[in-house]
């Protein structure tokens, strides 16, 4: 709703007469004669008359009143106007010059910073002609462009800014892209304050999951929509995952949440089993060994000294259990997010139900 303007006079003709009339007394006791044939009367009238065009002028505001707020907005030598400025030229330029005050100048919060960044990745694309999602998360305390332990350790002043875009789009260089956010953001930060523009950081998981499809569903017609259901909902994308948001930021990983995306895929009948084989920082380590997780005996074999849960790439932490002992989620970093991988290998078919009862209990 508008916000209604004063009226800053509400007088008309006929009220100022009757007031100058009423202080005759006051100021000339012997003028007794106040019909209109009187000149004093005239005076009155005509005077008036031109009071009345000025109140009325009093609440409009002409060219010159908003030429004269734009260079109160943006200084006299700033404002892009001149004589042959409109009424309509001029309620653009204070809008635009409004909607630019409104724009943070300076980075403090770490939303001020997810702003900028956003305009800087704004002008980058506009740049390049070409439009692209993506998303920005500022970490406070954190230098995430650190390696291993020191990533985690607290850095006062230190603030990073996780810049994710699809990471298939071929038509964006990534270190363009954080340069130019970083050269956009260097001048509005605080004076005191360490800025890192880094790429996402990712928890890779390898699933294995063993499926039942409908007797009326060709085994291909089911393998390929779980593919997809799955790297849509754990998308780090806007317009995709959780809430058409993207997977947020340290959301733990929970089986049970696959469990409900692949029953819903058309033609699975049921899911029997969700099991984690893999664990890495990075996709080239997800392939080796290491990466492994699960019971991993070494060569003397001594059970509860030499056998490890887990990953050897990652700690025990990550690995999330029920009270039987058994894996039914990944944890996650405040800063990081998922990015899942089904090989079709890994997609198991269960025939009948022998099979799903042998298979029960499998992690």
């Amino acid at each position: 709703m508008p916000i209604q303007l004063p009226n800053l006079d509400d007088r008309s003709y006929d009220d100022l007469v009757a007031e100058a009339i009423s202080l005759i007394p006051r100021y000339a006791p012997t003028w007794t004669n106040y019909n209109a044939s009187d000149p004093g009367i005239t005076l009155i009238e005509l005077l008036a008359y031109f009071t009345e065009i000025l109140i009325y002028r009093l609440d409009r505001v002409g060219l010159e009143n908003k030429i004269n707020f734009l260079q109160l907005l943006l200084g006299s030598e700033n404002v892009g106007c001149d004589e042959y400025c409109t009424l309509e030229n001029i309620d653009y330029f204070i809008q635009q010059a409004v909607l630019e005050l409104k724009r943070p100048q300076r980075a403090v919060t770490s939303r001020d910073y997810e702003k900028l960044a956003e305009q800087a990745i704004s002008k980058f694309s506009e740049a390049r002609k070409f439009d692209f999602e993506y998303r920005v998360h500022c970490v406070v305390g954190k230098n995430l462009a650190a390696d291993g332990v020191f990533r985690d350790a607290e850095y006062p002043g230190h603030v990073s800014l996780i810049v994710v875009i699809d990471p298939n789009n071929t038509n964006v260089i990534y270190a363009d892209l954080l340069k130019a956010v970083h050269s956009f953001l260097e001048p509005k930060r605080l004076l005191t304050t360490r800025l890192h523009i880094i790429q996402p950081c990712y928890l890779w998981v390898a699933l294995r999951v063993s499926i039942r499809p409908r007797v009326d569903n060709s085994w291909e017609s089911v393998k390929r929509p779980i593919l997809e259901r799955l790297n849509q909902f754990f998308s780090p994308l806007p317009e995709e995952g959780i809430d058409k948001e993207g997977w947020p930021f340290g959301r733990n990983l929970y089986f049970s949440e696959v469990y409900d995306i692949l029953e819903h895929v058309p033609g699975v009948d049921f899911i029997n089993n969700v099991s984690v084989l893999r664990l890495a920082l990075t996709e080239s380590d997800l392939l080796i060994n290491q990466a492994f997780v699960g019971t991993q005996v070494s060569i003397s074999s001594t059970v509860g000294v030499d056998t490890l849960l887990g990953s050897k790439l990652l700690d025990l932490e990550r690995i999330i259990c029920d009270d039987n002992r058994k894996i039914i989620g990944i944890k996650l970093k405040s800063y990081e997010l998922i990015r899942i991988v089904v090989n079709e290998e890994d997609i198991q078919k269960i025939e009948n139900s022998e099979n799903t009862n042998s298979l029960l209990g499998e992690n």
